[in-house]
């Protein structure tokens, strides 16, 4: 079991800022994140105020997703290598796929 805090903790977002909706015609606040982006993995990690955070996975750290998104948060898993650094994903839960190209 890890020792981090997840999206579901009372102090996940303690210490961030809600961000503003880039189209709320086209966009929705995201399940995971709630608006925020991400969210706190560790409680002043880095002394009084300072956190150990991570950007949520399911919006990239936007706080928002396209209004057609069904998923409520993408779990992945590598699905095959298309080449060198270029990967394809899948999202357990909805079945959607990503290509990933990581750089050489």
């Amino acid at each position: 079991m890890s020792n981090y805090l997840d999206h579901t903790h009372p102090d996940a977002f303690v210490d961030w800022k809600h961000l503003e909706a880039p189209n709320p015609t086209f966009s929705k606040e995201c399940p995971r994140c709630k608006g925020f982006g991400g969210w706190n993995l560790k409680m002043n990690s880095y002394g009084i105020g300072k956190h150990f955070q991570c950007q949520c996975s399911h919006c990239n750290g936007w706080g928002y997703v396209s209004s057609a998104e069904t998923c409520e948060g993408h779990e992945w898993v590598f699905e095959e290598n298309l080449g060198r650094c270029y990967n394809r994903y899948r999202c357990l839960k909805c079945g959607k796929k990503t290509n990933v190209d990581s750089g050489d």
